[in-house]
């Protein structure tokens, strides 16, 4: 039995050359040792990515097979795979695709005999082909550098001690009264400045709207 790293894979055209009566229940070619083919409608549906991973799967090789040139059943299948595997037609097959290993066959249906031949030699030459070497793999990301520690500032003077520990000093809440006499939570009052240089500053009061028929609320000075 053939070891798994020297199959040659066939994407092959259904109406290419006849090989239904030689392939077995896993799509194995009994004739020919390590020949696996996979049938398609037409070898224009053959992209060169479905070559190259193919490749990179292990296969030893690929053999790309269609009808005879100017014969394809969907016109032009067979000349477009021809083209891209050339380079004439994007996609085409990577630069670093080992062209070695692919094989093209443009056979009419009764040529079992010829595909046999072709595809045996094919598959003793990519067996005694070197290895291909495994893919690099991708450089590993560096560790992220390691948060440095906080600079020692010294010890905390008496004055920054104190500061710490001494609450903040917060504004007393400022109420607004409405022309009833009740407290009107809905409002917001804003401090006097900090700034200011009156000695006795008096807390600014947002009087509510007056109702018809009212004189002014007089402002609250604070001084009660």
């Amino acid at each position: 039995m053939a070891n798994e790293n020297n199959k040659v894979i066939t994407l092959m055209c259904e109406r290419s050359a006849d090989v239904n009566d030689l392939l077995d229940a896993d799509g194995k070619i009994k004739s020919v040792d390590g020949l696996h083919a996979v049938k398609l409608p037409c070898s224009g549906m053959v992209q060169p990515i479905m070559i190259e991973t193919a490749l990179k799967q292990g296969a030893a090789g690929v053999i790309v097979c269609g009808c005879q040139i100017g014969d394809c059943y969907y016109r032009e299948g067979n000349k477009m795979i021809r083209e891209r595997l050339l380079g004439e037609r994007v996609p085409t097959l990577k630069k670093a695709t080992d062209r070695r290993r692919i094989l093209a066959l443009w056979l009419s249906r009764p040529q079992k005999e010829r595909f046999i031949a072709e595809a045996g030699e094919f598959v003793k030459f990519v067996q005694g082909l070197p290895a291909p070497e495994p893919a690099a793999a991708p450089a590993a990301k560096p560790a992220p550098a390691a948060a440095k520690p906080a600079a020692d500032a010294g010890p905390k003077t008496e004055a920054a001690k104190k500061a710490e520990a001494t609450p903040e000093k917060k504004e007393p809440a400022a109420v607004v009264v409405d022309a009833d006499g009740k407290v009107d939570s809905t409002k917001t009052v804003k401090p006097a400045s900090e700034d200011s240089n009156d000695k006795d500053p008096k807390i600014e009061v947002e009087v509510a709207p007056i109702p018809e028929g009212r004189g002014p609320l007089e402002e609250s000075s604070g001084d009660k």
